[in-house]
């Protein structure tokens, strides 16, 4: 669409650069492996206390997502995502040949596809994606090592036992691991065109479900810009975004961002102002978080807005 029909744009911040997720996420990769054994160090019989590596790497501590475990998001859209009312929910798919497919943009340490897979009983295929590289590295090793809590709901042993009995495909998938790539939503419209992204489910048209926590609350931070040809004007990549995450979702598929930056009102202008390959984004529901009041005006800390491609 060519009119500015859209909220007033952030000022622009460090979180709003990918320097700085790299910086961050290459922190929490060191400190990480130096939290593990070493495989070539001597062995001793005396006992050692247990540690709780999980603790070092739980959102709390990622400076991108810390509001949202702060705001009970996660199980808040956990509790959305499978509830009987959403059509995608594991209850109303279950028996299924063909089970949602989820992608999660601006994954971090992946954690919110872990907790879906662990606690959720999505057994479709999973798909993180990340423009910081170290971001992936990181979700790869957290889900190799177990040792974020989302791996954790559940005892190890049940884990294994899901690992074991899942069935391979895209019928199942209870013990196929998820996947994470680095991929830049806003340089990978020609890959996204071409066929060319290995991981892009194009039979399908899209994924089922797109998840985004927080990754339009940092574009919308980016002071980069964009050339707009038609207008020939320069445009904040904020602005290009909505159209890009649209194509991602197959037609009568589920958009779900939350936001700590956005108002809900916002959100919505935001992402339905735009259209992709034909077809638009259109509110489909919301997840309801606690309201206050002050100075004679009503809000949130947070919203989430789940949007349905039509």
């Amino acid at each position: 669409m060519a009119e500015d029909n859209h909220p007033s744009h952030l000022s622009p911040s460090e979180l709003g650069t990918k320097d700085y997720w790299e910086t961050f996420y290459a922190r929490t990769l060191t400190h990480i492996s130096t939290k593990q054994p070493n495989p070539d160090a001597p062995t001793t019989t005396e006992p050692t206390e247990p540690t709780s590596d999980a603790e070092s790497v739980d959102d709390d501590d990622d400076p991108g997502t810390s509001w949202f475990s702060e705001h009970n998001a996660p199980d808040k859209v956990l509790q959305f995502l499978t509830s009987e009312d959403f059509p995608l929910a594991p209850c109303n798919t279950q028996g299924s040949d063909s089970q949602p497919r989820i992608l999660d943009l601006g994954t971090g340490n992946g954690s919110m596809l872990a907790l879906l897979r662990k606690r959720g009983g999505f057994v479709g295929g999973m798909v993180g994606v990340d423009y910081s590289g170290r971001s992936v590295e990181l979700a790869r090793e957290l889900q190799r090592l177990k040792i974020h809590s989302a791996y954790l709901t559940d005892s190890e042993s049940e884990f294994e036992s899901e690992s074991e009995t899942g069935v391979e495909g895209e019928g199942g998938g209870g013990g196929e691991e998820i996947r994470f790539e680095e991929w830049d939503i806003l340089r990978g419209e020609k890959e996204l065109g071409d066929g060319s992204l290995a991981w892009f489910p194009y039979v399908r048209g899209g994924f089922d479900i797109v998840l985004d926590k927080g990754t339009f609350d940092a574009v919308s931070l980016s002071d980069e810009v964009v050339k707009d040809q038609g207008r020939k004007v320069e445009r904040r990549v904020c602005e290009t975004y909505p159209g890009i995450a649209c194509r991602l979702v197959r037609k009568g598929g589920f958009l779900v961002v939350t936001s700590c930056n956005w108002t809900e009102e916002e959100l919505v202008m935001w992402f339905t102002r735009e259209s992709g390959g034909g077809d638009r984004l259109v509110a489909w529901g919301r997840v309801e978080y606690p309201r206050f009041r002050f100075g004679g005006q009503e809000g949130q800390g947070v919203c989430t807005v789940c949007f349905q491609r039509v």
